[in-house]
């Protein structure tokens, strides 16, 4: 079940080529203008937070656990994100135990 969500008022100008883009796409997918541009703002949200978490983690600058948070995806599912990628994901033992004190630490936390 999906929890309940605030929702806030989001005003932009945009110009109007991509505005008549929006439209046609809304008119081929036969969904309000409003509706596309919502689902629009999820992508490109979603693919930004993937994007920098893999940026992050390349730089060293985060663990695969918190990347994958930063992502907002399951440690499983970027791991599957960067093999399609074609990146790099080193995983030796002592990461794994740092990842798994993670686990643990958050599993006691709920």
């Amino acid at each position: 079940m999906r929890e309940q969500q605030t929702l806030i008022q989001l005003n932009l100008r945009i110009p109007d080529t991509l505005a008549h883009q929006l439209e046609e796409l809304a008119e081929a997918e036969h969904i309000a203008k409003i509706d596309m541009a919502r689902q629009l703002l999820w992508e490109g949200v979603t693919r930004r937070r993937q994007e920098l978490a893999l940026r992050l983690y390349s730089a060293g600058q985060v663990s695969k656990s918190r990347a994958a948070e930063l992502a907002g995806l399951s440690l499983w599912e970027l791991t599957e994100i960067v093999a399609q990628k074609g990146l790099r994901w080193d995983y030796d033992i002592e990461e794994a135990k740092q990842e798994m004190a993670t686990v643990v630490a958050h599993t006691k936390e709920s």
